[in-house]
């Protein structure tokens, strides 16, 4: 029945919740480096995206025939362009994909660490000799400095 799963699912996230000022500073800098780490993979597949966009358009004018060198597994092998130009829009293809993705995990990551600071009015310090500090009053309008 309908009331069983809706019990478990709210003792589920009971038992996911925080119980805790230090529990929620450490979920929240859990999220945030995992956000950041999102972040960073993402840059670095801009920038492969661009290498390829590069190599594509150095290589693209050229005679099919010409001989070409692609490094592959760290070693320097002969080609030439008509092989190695659809190898290289490929894996421009499948780049663009993963970052596609990764990029829709960031967002959602992104909005959720947003939502769990806004629910425990988390704010971050600025000062980098204060940043690792937490404090937490009674008070409504205050919460956790993180």
């Amino acid at each position: 029945p309908k009331g069983i799963g809706a019990k478990w699912e709210c003792i589920i996230k009971m038992a996911n919740e925080p119980k805790n000022e230090n529990e929620v500073v450490q979920r929240f800098t859990s999220m945030r480096q995992e956000v950041q780490a999102l972040y960073q993979k993402l840059s670095e597949l801009d920038a492969e995206l661009q290498e390829h966009e590069l190599v594509i358009k150095a290589i693209s004018d050229m005679e099919e025939k010409r001989k070409c060198f692609r490094l592959v597994g760290g070693v320097l092998v002969e080609r030439t362009v008509g092989e190695v130009l659809p190898a290289v829009n490929t894996n421009k293809q499948g780049i663009a994909s993963i970052k596609e993705q990764l990029q829709k995990q960031f967002d959602s990551k992104k909005e959720e660490l947003k939502a769990f600071q806004d629910k425990w009015k988390i704010t971050v310090k600025n000062d980098n000799s204060q940043q690792n500090e937490a404090e937490t009053s009674s008070g409504d309008n205050k919460g956790i400095l993180a």
